[in-house]
């Protein structure tokens, strides 16, 4: 179902059991991120009545989500510090090309291959974090993440021909999955 090419780096999770607040701090940066994602869809492309409404509800889901990862991290004594950035994000986002509307489907396919990375990723901590509660926090997390990668794909075929679609998000699956096993294994939901 999820578009990886690869799977994540076993000493991945290593490194975020050794620091697993800091992958808690990242996590919440990551969902208010993802909702801003939406948000700069909706606003590049308000005439798109599909975008705007899957948007919509993205946004709210991963406010939600960021609400509740905040309230986790107060409850751990931890305050959210600034966003440092995220390498790997950053490194698909230079990968859209700029003229429309390879832009517009770029943006979508992008955003769809983070969310399945972040299913990746807490499908991984949900079996291996030592927290039971956090443990069954991610569960809760991981279909959600995956109903997202869908919704950008699927928009991405209703806007654009299917095998263009197809032969694109395999390109930028194949970079992502290099970019994946080049990571440094940082505490980071995509370190």
């Amino acid at each position: 179902m999820l578009c990886l090419k690869c799977d994540t780096n076993p000493e991945w999770i290593e490194a975020v059991k050794n620091n697993i607040n800091v992958t808690i701090a990242d996590h919440a940066h990551c969902e208010k991120k993802a909702a801003l994602t939406g948000m700069n869809l909706l606003n590049k492309y308000p005439e798109k009545t599909e975008l705007a409404f899957a948007m919509s509800d993205l946004v709210e889901e991963e406010i939600g989500h960021f609400r509740d990862v905040m309230k986790i991290l107060q409850k751990r004594g931890v305050i959210l510090t600034p966003d440092k950035g995220n390498e790997y994000a950053r490194a698909l986002f230079e990968k859209i090309r700029k003229n429309l509307p390879e832009r517009f489907m770029d943006h979508l396919l992008v955003a769809g291959i983070i969310e399945a990375r972040s299913c990746e990723r807490l499908q991984i901590l949900e079996k291996n974090v030592d927290d039971e509660s956090l443990s069954k926090f991610y569960k809760t997390l991981e279909a959600s993440e995956a109903g997202h990668y869908m919704t950008f794909v699927r928009l991405a075929n209703l806007y654009f021909n299917e095998e263009d679609v197809k032969t694109r998000l395999d390109e930028l699956a194949d970079f992502e999955g290099d970019l994946v096993k080049s990571l440094p294994n940082l505490p980071t939901m995509h370190g």
